[in-house]
């Protein structure tokens, strides 16, 4: 297999020659730790985003858009390595184990940000940018749940096809 660009970034940066990841078992351990840590840190930074929206209002914004981006970059390098190992980030049968706690939880923290991103940047936007969000922010977000169902489904159905 030819090793791109990003393969050859990403084994430097993940450190993956190390010695440490021939034993199976500390590499599974590690592997594990990782996606919780790589978590961790998705959560934290859409909440320290959000706070300071809040908190910070219109002085925070750039900070918040750092954050965002830092997590934003950091989830899409995990699931572009992921696809170029050959792993989908959406699989079959993923519907059975999504957490519906954990979904409302992330849902309520997105719409905590947006709500205190409209807050910092509402005295910014004259009336017709401000008309423009209110009508694009309901479309937007049955969009994302559009797009999220039929990932979903599509994935069941892949599933259900393969049982066959």
């Amino acid at each position: 297999m030819t090793q791109t660009r990003f393969m050859r970034w990403a084994s430097v940066v993940g450190d993956l020659g190390s010695p440490f990841y021939l034993e199976e078992r500390q590499r599974d351990v590690w592997n594990e730790a990782s996606a919780v840590g790589l978590q961790t840190m998705i959560w934290l930074l859409l909440a320290a985003a959000t706070a300071a929206l809040w908190i910070g209002g219109q002085p925070a914004l750039p900070y918040a858009a750092v954050m965002s981006v830092i997590g934003g970059v950091g989830s899409m390098v995990t699931v572009a390595y992921a696809q170029r190992l050959g792993v989908a980030a959406v699989q079959p049968g993923m519907g059975r184990w999504l957490s519906r706690r954990r979904l409302a939880l992330v849902a309520v923290l997105y719409v905590l940000f947006l709500g205190g991103l409209v807050r910092a940047t509402w005295g910014l936007a004259p009336e017709s940018v401000r008309h423009g969000f209110w009508v694009g922010l309901p479309l937007g977000l049955v969009m994302v749940v559009v797009l999220g169902v039929r990932a979903l489904r599509k994935a069941e159905r892949a599933e259900a096809d393969a049982a066959v």
